[in-house]
């Protein structure tokens, strides 16, 4: 596997945060390609927390740009990156985005 300490940050990366509630949000990127001509053959979604460790890992296949990330606390705030790895192993990632699930019961 790559290791995602060495990704290359790409700033024009566009990943979006939508429907978010206290415990889940969507997530969805633009293809690899768009940014590098280059195929993703998977991509990891990371979660962290503000202070760096990392929640959730989640692995999602190269033809897929979305998924939603569940189990989260409400009015907790998270770090959110794309990792997208190439087929020679080369792994890229998104900027952080930083955000906040709403307040709420954990469900």
């Amino acid at each position: 596997m790559s290791n995602i300490f060495l990704a290359i940050p790409l700033f024009g990366w566009n990943v979006t945060i939508f429907n978010l509630t206290s415990t889940s949000f969507s997530l969805q990127w633009t293809k690899l390609y768009s940014v590098v001509n280059q195929d993703a053959n998977f991509y990891l979604t990371e979660v962290k927390s503000v202070q760096g460790t990392v929640l959730t890992l989640e692995t999602v296949h190269g033809n897929i740009t979305s998924t939603i990330i569940k189990g989260l606390g409400p009015s907790s705030k998270y770090r959110v990156g794309v990792f997208g790895i190439n087929s020679v192993g080369q792994p890229y990632k998104s900027l952080e985005n930083v955000i906040t699930t709403k307040e709420g019961k954990r469900q």
